[in-house]
């Protein structure tokens, strides 16, 4: 892929702090990559999967 997926386990996408920047990557997507926007997940999904991806830092 052009350009390579982000890698999860790292800042700013495993930071807490940065949250609200991966909810908006989710739901809206990424222009310019291949990331699309999963609003169909609702909001609750979208901050789950946050909750998950922020977790990988702590692994």
């Amino acid at each position: 892929m052009r350009p390579p997926p982000a890698n999860l386990t790292l800042p700013p996408w495993s930071e807490q702090t940065n949250a609200v920047r991966t909810y908006l990557a989710i739901r809206d997507g990424v222009p310019g990559t291949a990331m699309p926007a999963w609003r169909m997940l609702g909001d609750q999904k979208i901050w789950e999967l946050v909750a998950y991806i922020t977790s990988l830092a702590s692994r």
